[in-house]
């Protein structure tokens, strides 16, 4: 199992925060998503998988879900 951590801007409430777990659980070996959003700054995310993510996976996923920007 892999656990990640990652920031990323734009996350403003508990939607937000739904449809960024939505898009993260769908990737392929995602087991579970964590995020503590914090508007106005970077919301922090734990991703749990059977591998590595890699940060253009995450990115699509989070763009895919609206206008959220990982912050690399």
């Amino acid at each position: 199992m892999s656990q990640q951590q990652w920031s990323a801007t734009g996350l403003t409430c508990d939607h937000c925060s739904q449809s960024v777990t939505k898009n993260l659980s769908a990737l392929a070996g995602v087991t579970s998503v964590a995020i503590e959003v914090k508007p106005n700054e970077a919301s922090q995310i734990v991703t749990v998988a059977e591998r590595e993510l890699s940060a253009d996976e995450v990115f699509g996923a989070l763009r895919s879900a609206g206008n959220y920007v990982l912050v690399r």
